[in-house]
């Protein structure tokens, strides 16, 4: 009797085993393989730059940044790009021990939004003022930059 039962819960261990491979068996043929799976590319994309400084002027910020091997680029964004919607301008807290950046964020190679990260205050040697004499073009909707 206890032959005939420890054999009767072998086969039944036994068969279980086999169900539970054939099962996965099956579940695994249905998943397709991670590298048969269609790679999708971001439509975003973005260049960080780092910033010398930031010149506040009536309608606009002029940004003073690396371009290339040691050349300074300026670029003009316009303070209404903070208000609009959707918003074209947006500031980051720059962490201590950082330096100054601004990233340009792109959908699709067309310019999307322009965020300057800095620090929180206006007294760092990165934020300056504008001469009152300079005149910039703050009406622009488009961001040009050259890197």
């Amino acid at each position: 009797m206890k032959k005939t039962l420890i054999v009767g819960l072998i086969s039944a261990v036994l068969s279980a085993g086999f169900i539970f491979n054939a099962t996965a068996q099956e579940s695994a043929d249905k998943k397709e393989p991670s590298y048969k799976k269609e790679f999708h590319e971001s439509e975003m994309s973005y260049k960080n730059v780092t910033v010398y400084r930031v010149l506040d002027q009536k309608d606009a910020y002029i940004v003073m940044y690396a371009k290339g091997h040691r050349e300074v680029g300026n670029v003009v964004v316009p303070k209404k790009w903070y208000k609009s919607s959707p918003r074209k301008l947006a500031f980051r807290k720059l962490s201590t021990g950082m330096s100054p950046y601004m990233t340009v964020l792109y959908r699709n190679g067309e310019f999307e939004q322009v965020i300057l990260t800095m620090p929180i205050s206006r007294a760092d040697s990165a934020w300056g003022v504008a001469d009152s004499n300079v005149q910039v073009n703050a009406d622009k909707d488009t961001f040009d930059i050259v890197y």
